[in-house]
């Protein structure tokens, strides 16, 4: 893949650009402030018992070193996965944190269990990772992992069944197993939720798009049909009243002649002004580019969307202006999609020999990627107006394109 030199687009970084930036309210942002305040609300409530009880020295010296070094692994755990960003959770590492958390969980209560005679306040623990797996997990890998976690979590019970019961083992087992699942089932919905907002988004900026492109397309037609109406009957009706006039001007004599002939002058020059009409009709009209972008950003989305344009963009070749507002388009689209970013920077520039285009997100970017439809599509179509553009990702270092399109002289 040929790399597009700096020298073309230059060394300018506008990420920080507060021109155009578009401030985005996110609900989901608040929402899961909330729900950080109640996980580690769970967390601290889960040890206040236990800690008190080796405070009070209830706890022989060993068990309640291993108690502690298991909750507190398990908060280091949780909070390292919690601070993770969304568009990070897709390796090894978050699996790691999960797994952590669950042995942990399981390890902290059976030790309550054996040597404080059983509680079931540090069962909250475990209801706290079934609500974290979802993030990392599919459906079906959410649910064998509440499983198991129940099934070992019966085996953590076992120094208080002869104390306490079987009935009542089974009855915070199944209660137990039954928050999990509300909790996973929870953010299954949350994280369900937030991928439907994000497909709309994406379909909101390519209807906005769409839209703006089919209006140009009616005023297109609607000068064609204007310019041939024009033509067919003012224009047919003035060279028939035209040849009459330069007959009756030869069988004319005198001042009655004259007269003819201005009036021949008058509508040799009318006929002449409606054909510049009909021609300027027919002629292809302009398109403001940067118009077009600014309306695919209005909806918000949880990408915040930097714009660095010039005030005014107009292109006057529809295929060029086409593949200009595409092009933004499926950054967008992709940004919102697939990249996990926060934000995004779009830069155009237009010098006198065409017109540039730099964006870049700050999401997980990638090792490889397919170069699906869009991807390909916004290459053919520079490539088609001898164009040209350039991708590049890096893994943690979000995705760019950069593309230069020749705009011809009068374009």
């Amino acid at each position: 893949m040929a790399h597009v030199p700096d020298v073309i687009y230059g060394n300018r970084d506008f990420r920080h650009t507060p021109e155009g930036t578009r401030r985005v309210y996110n609900r989901t942002v608040k929402c899961s402030k909330w729900l950080l305040a109640a996980v580690v609300t769970t967390w601290v409530v889960s040890g206040l018992y236990p800690i008190g009880m080796i405070v009070q020295r209830q706890f022989s010296w060993w068990p309640s070193g291993v108690w502690l070094a298991a909750f507190s692994l398990y908060g280091v755990a949780m909070a390292l996965f919690l601070s993770m960003p969304l568009r990070t959770r897709g390796g090894y590492f978050p699996h790691l944190l999960a797994l952590i958390q669950s042995v942990t969980a399981l390890l902290v209560h059976y030790i309550s269990a054996t040597y404080l005679g059983g509680t079931g306040i540090t069962l909250g623990l475990l209801v706290i990772i079934a609500g974290e797996v979802p993030f990392i997990l599919r459906p079906a890998g959410v649910w064998t992992w509440v499983a198991v976690q129940t099934f070992f979590l019966t085996a953590a019970f076992a120094p208080i069944l002869g104390r306490t019961g079987l009935l009542n083992v089974l009855g915070l087992v199944v209660a137990t197993g039954a928050f999990q699942m509300f909790a996973a089932a929870s953010s299954m919905l949350l994280r369900s939720e937030r991928d439907s907002r994000k497909r709309l988004a994406a379909a909101h900026a390519e209807l906005l798009t769409t839209r703006g492109l089919l209006a140009e397309n009616s005023r297109a037609e609607e000068r064609l049909r204007i310019s041939r109406d024009l033509h067919d009957t003012l224009g047919h009706h003035l060279t028939a009243l035209s040849l009459q006039l330069d007959v009756a001007a030869r069988l004319s004599e005198g001042k009655v002649s004259e007269h003819v002939r201005q009036a021949h002058a008058i509508t040799r020059l009318l006929l002449a002004d409606v054909r510049d009409v009909v021609g300027s009709l027919r002629e292809e009209g302009s398109v403001e580019v940067v118009q077009a972008i600014r309306a695919m950003t209005l909806e918000q989305t949880d990408v915040t969307i930097h714009l660095d344009l010039p005030d005014v963009l107009v292109v006057r070749d529809r295929d060029r202006a086409d593949t200009l507002i595409r092009c933004v388009q499926e950054i967008i689209t992709n940004s919102i999609r697939h990249s996990f970013a926060r934000n995004l920077w779009i830069r155009l520039e237009r010098p006198a020999d065409g017109v540039y285009i730099d964006a870049r997100d700050d999401g997980r970017g990638a090792t490889s990627i397919d170069h699906g439809h869009g991807l390909t599509g916004m290459r053919e179509r520079f490539e088609k107006n001898a164009g040209r553009v350039d991708f590049n990702w890096e893994p943690g270092a979000g995705f760019q394109v950069r593309g230069f399109l020749p705009m011809p002289a009068g374009t």
